[in-house]
Order: C-alpha cells, then sequence, then structure tokens
C-alpha cells in the first residue's frame, strides 16, 4: 500500500547542531525535536550529556515532510557526533518514520526524484528508483493560509477508512502506474519538461481521485485546486497537491520561475494569504559538516 513518488527540495530545509554539553538538552522550535531525541538516547543506551540544537526546520504538517526530516536529522547528528555508523533506513524504524512512504527518507540519504514500493511486511518501503533531478527544473511552491494537513491519529484514520475503501470495493489505481512507469520516468529521462510536467498533473489528479473520498475531493481545499488551476493557466508545466497539502506546487523552467512565483503571491493575497517559494532538487541527500 502507498507506494511513493517525490522529488527532494533543496529549501525549505532542516538544519541540526550537535555538540558536547554537562546536560542533555534540546532546543528547538518544533515540540516534536524532544521526542525524537529521547528515542534515541535510549535505544543507543546514551548516557552522557549533548546538545541539540535545531537551528531550521521545515514547517510542520503543511506537505513537506518535515517530520521525517526532523527525526533522521536529529537521529543522524546524534549518532554520527557519538562516532555510531547508523543507516537512515534503521534510524527510521527506530524514531517511527517510514510506515507508509519510503520518500521522505530516501530523500533524505540520496536525494533526487524517488519512487518507492510502498510499505509492507511492518518493513520500510522499499525503494524502486533514484534518479538525479535536473537543477534547471524548478517548482514554485505555494502554503495558503488554510489548516494545516492531516497527521496523528485524524490521518491514520482517515488512511484506514482508505484502506478499508479500496479493499471493499476491489478499486485499482492502474492508471498512476501507467502514468509514472510510461509517461513521467520516461519524460524525465529524456529531459522533457513538457511531457513530465503533463504527466505529474495527470498523476496528480488521478491520485487525488483516490484520495477524494477522506479528503473531501480531488485536492484537499477548493484554494489548493484553484492554486494549481492557477499555476497551470499561468505557466506551469504540471501541478498538484504535496502529501495532504496545504502545499501546492508547479514546475516551471528557470527563466520563467520569477514570474510565476511573483504571480502566485498576488493569488495567494486574494485567497486568505500564505507563503510561497521557489526551490530546485537536492540530487545530495543530507550532508555532515564537523567542526
Amino acid at each position: 500500500m502507498y507506494g511513493g513518488v517525490g522529488v527532494a527540495l533543496n529549501e525549505p530545509y532542516t538544519i541540526v547542531e550537535v555538540s558536547d554539553s554537562p546536560e542533555f538538552k534540546v532546543e528547538s522550535g518544533d515540540e516534536r525535536a524532544e521526542m525524537y531525541a529521547l528515542r534515541i538516547k535510549e535505544r543507543f543506551g546514551i548516557n552522557g550529556g549533548l546538545r541539540i540544537r535545531v537551528l531550521e526546520h521545515i514547517p510542520p504538517h503543511v506537505g513537506l515532510g518535515s517530520g521525517t526530516q526532523l527525526a533522521l536529522g536529529i537521529g543522524y547528528a546524534m549518532t554520527k557526533h557519538l562516532g555510531m555508523e547508523i543507516s537512515p533506513e534503521d534510524l527510521a524504524k527506530v524514531l517511527g518514520r517510514g510506515r507508509r512512504s519510503g520518500v521522505g527518507i530516501y530523500s533524505f540519504k540520496l536525494g533526487g526524484f524517488l519512487v518507492d514500493g510502498g510499505a509492507g511486511n511492518d518493513d520500510i518501503p522499499v525503494l524502486v528508483m533514484r534518479y538525479d533531478f535536473p537543477q534547471d527544473w524548478l517548482f514554485v511552491v505555494g502554503i495558503p493560509n488554510i489548516e494545516r494537513g492531516f497527521y496523528g491519529k485524524r490521518e491514520e484514520d482517515l488512511l484506514r477508512k482508505l484502506t478499508e475503501r479500496l479493499n471493499e470495493r476491489n478499486e485499482c489505481i492502474c492508471e498512476t502506474f501507467r502514468v509514472l512507469i510510461l509517461e513521467m520516468i520516461p519524460a524525465l529521462i529524456r529531459r522533457d519538461i513538457v511531457g513530465f510536467g503533463e504527466a505529474i498533473t495527470r498523476f496528480e489528479i488521478e491520485v487525488g481521485r483516490v484520495f477524494s473520498h477522506v479528503q473531501g475531493d480531488v485536492f484537499r481545499s477548493p484554494v489548493i485546486g484553484k492554486g494549481i488551476e492557477f499555476l497551470l493557466e499561468n505557466g506551469a508545466y504540471g501541478a498538484g497537491q504535496s502529501s495532504w497539502g496545504p502545499a501546492f506546487y508547479g514546475l516551471v523552467d528557470e527563466d520563467n520561475s520569477d514570474k510565476l512565483l511573483k504571480k502566485l503571491r498576488e493569488f495567494l493575497r486574494e485567497h486568505g494569504g500564505g507563503d510561497s517559494f521557489i526551490a530546485r532538487a537536492n540530487n545530495s541527500g543530507a550532508q555532515v559538516m564537523t567542526s
């Protein structure tokens, strides 16, 4: 269930700093940080003091994978600082990440364009494909001021409801696989931004139709749907909703990214406000720096 497709972005990003300290303390603007740090401390028997500072973090629950990057960033920084060689996959298991999607884990480890094979056998999803994403293909991203994405128990309940429906009706999402295998991936390899954009738009609509049974429509909010339509009408090659949203995005080339970002900011001002930015792919994954 829930095979995933995604691209690692260069921003927004998470920065975690770990240093020696007389006591164990966590400093972060994200309340989840201490939970992740304590879980690593307990699992690996860390008895000494450490100072864990989250200097930058991705906005939580907006559809940009903040939880996985924060968890793995803290876990990887702590274990590296102590000379341990623990893989991101093993850290993910300890931290309870990757139970449905492996995109966040492999974004952290490898970066690039990623396809995972979905969850099964109580293990993290297997990596099916990883490919460098063109650096001159950019994403214009909007985060409207609406309800944050689904998470925690609410997300669990919605996914259970969706799974039951798919099993009862024996529904097939074969069209998403056709688009992915026969359109999206070949266009990426050919560096055909037009074909790739058309494929991601179709892919997002097909996935949205399945999830509409629990999120209310093809896209979770009318503002997201209007925003995606706006991006396509104003030059984006493709567009969609990231995870549960509210983040939505448009694929654009470098020459037109600034112009589309300016138009998106006007759109958001007219629809309740929000944040917007331009991002390109991160093809390297997380980086470790020592001093």
